[in-house]
Parts: structure tokens; C-alpha cells; sequence
């Protein structure tokens, strides 16, 4: 410490550095300062020590296991880019190979066959890599929602008006209230969500059965259900299947897709301060609800 009539200093160190100090100066009429104070301050200037490097270790952590998820996230990507990428991009360019072939007098049936094909897998792609964008956006810590006043009608309208090729084969029934009140959101993320929650139970379902889309208010909040009758989910998936790249087996339907689009449902309603789980129906299938 250095000590003269009116200033004491204490410096703070760690790690044999010096880091700060405590800088106290005395009143003009106030008593000096004593071999007690120098003990005092010596030991406040020891334990600001030890927190700065209590610090300094914890950020180092935190920063090492952030590179460790970034690697993890940047390989899990590799992997679905590679095989989740590539059959789409397969099929465009098979179809649009097709359509060049001039020496194949081609019916204007099959041309539109083709288009459909093209139009179907490119839109195939762009939900990719809209999970994909949000997915790097939520690990990141960047996701800021744009809210607005919306109706939650229009909403699941123009999902499931984007979804026809993959609803195709399923009967969707929409029930939501009249009364239902505007509900303050970012259209694009929450259109995310039902996207990714409407094509899930689409993947996961016999061709044929019901996926039942509901509305309704509860304890202040509005509850969006996305309920099937497929084959359910097993117990040890209920709390796992949120997770980033986790896939449960098809069961005889139509099973794939990279793993992203539950987690990424997860992160954008969590960004709007709302809850989402999964649950079993009582009398068969799964249901996804979620509230804002």
C-alpha cells in the first residue's frame, strides 16, 4: 500500500499482475488511517483478486464452450447440407436436365409435371435453409423479433396454403375462434413455427389421417395446437424431440428431414416468451402445442 497524510492506495492483483487498485482519500478533518485499515484493505484488495480471476476463468469457460458448440454445430450442418441438400437439388436438376433434352418430344403433361416437381423441391429447399438461417440466428444470440399485431387466422391460412404439396395426402381441419384476439408477434418467425410444426406431423403420419390445427385462450395466453394421428411419440422423445438434430424413426411413414425444424420452432417461440411442448393423445397420436 501506499500511504501519505490524506491518500491511501491499495493495489489489486492476480496472477502476480496488477490488475486495479483501491484508491481512499481522507477527509480534511477525518482520522488517519491505521495498521487495522491496512489489514482491512489488504484483505477487500486480496479477495477483488480472487473475483476478478474467478472471472476471468468463468469467461474463458464460457468462450471454450462456445467454440465447442460452434464445431458441433458446424459439423451437424456439414452433415445435413450434404445429404439433406443434395436429394433436392438432385431431383431440380434431373427435372430441369429433362425439360432441355431437345431430341424428347416431351407432352405439355410432362412438362408440367416437371415444373411442379422443380417448383415443389426448390420450396423443399428454401425451408431448409430458412431453419437453417434461423437455427444460426438463435445459437448465436442474435434473434430479435419484430412485432406486430397479427391474426392468428391469416397465419395458419398462408402456412398451410405454402404446405399443399406436403398436406396433400392428409385431411387438415382448422378450428379457431372468431373472438380470438390479435396477437402481438413476428409473422415471418411464428409462420416459421406452424410451418415446421404442420410439416412435421405431415412427415410422421400415415397418408390419409387427420392433422387437426386449434386456437383457443387459457390462463391469458392463446394456445396454438398442431395435433396428428400418427403413431404418437415414444416416452424417452417427449423431452428430447425439441432438440437440435434429433430424429425419431419414421415407423413405417414418411420419415427424414435434417432434425432442425423442432428445435428451431422451440427457439423462435421461447424468443417471443412462449412455452412449446409435445404430448401424446389419449386416444392416439401426438399433439405440439405452444403459447404467445
Amino acid at each position: 500500500p501506499i500511504a501519505s497524510d490524506r491518500l491511501y492506495v491499495v493495489p489489486v492483483s492476480t496472477q502476480g499482475q496488477r490488475v486495479g487498485r483501491i484508491v481512499l482519500v481522507r477527509a480534511p478533518n477525518g482520522p488517519r488511517f491505521t495498521a487495522a485499515d491496512d489489514r482491512l484493505l489488504s484483505a477487500v484488495a486480496a479477495q477483488l483478486g480472487l473475483a476478478l480471476e474467478r472471472v476471468r476463468l468463468r469467461r474463458e469457460a464460457t468462450e471454450a464452450e462456445i467454440l465447442r458448440r460452434t464445431d458441433e454445430l458446424k459439423s451437424a450442418l456439414l452433415s445435413a447440407v450434404s445429404h439433406d441438400l443434395r436429394t433436392p437439388l438432385a431431383t431440380i436438376s434431373a427435372a430441369a436436365e429433362s425439360l432441355l433434352q431437345e431430341d424428347v418430344a416431351w407432352s405439355p403433361e410432362d412438362r408440367t409435371a416437371f415444373a411442379r416437381e422443380i417448383a415443389s423441391e426448390a420450396q423443399r429447399l428454401g425451408r431448409l435453409v430458412d431453419n437453417l438461417l434461423d437455427l444460426s440466428r438463435i445459437e448465436g444470440g442474435r434473434l430479435r423479433p419484430q412485432k406486430a399485431w397479427h391474426d392468428l387466422s391469416g397465419l395458419v391460412e398462408e402456412a398451410l396454403n405454402r404446405l399443399k404439396p406436403i398436406t396433400a395426402r392428409h385431411r387438415v381441419t382448422v378450428e379457431i375462434p372468431d373472438d380470438l384476439p390479435p396477437l402481438l408477434l413476428d409473422y415471418v418467425e411464428i409462420a416459421q413455427v406452424l410451418s415446421n410444426l404442420i410439416e412435421n406431423a405431415a412427415k410422421y403420419t400415415p397418408s390419409g389421417t387427420e392433422i387437426a390445427i386449434r386456437g383457443s385462450r387459457a390462463d391469458g395466453e392463446v394456445v396454438v395446437e398442431v395435433a396428428d394421428r400418427g403413431p404418437g411419440l415414444p416416452p424417452e422423445a417427449l423431452e428430447r424431440v425439441f432438440e437440435r438434430f434429433y430424429r425419431l424413426d419414421g415407423q413405417g411413414v414418411q420419415s427424414g428431414g435434417t432434425g432442425l425444424g423442432l428445435a428451431v420452432a422451440k427457439g423462435l417461440v421461447e424468443a417471443h416468451g412462449g412455452r412449446i411442448w409435445a404430448e401424446n393423445r389419449p386416444d392416439g397420436g401426438a399433439r405440439f402445442v405452444f403459447t404467445l
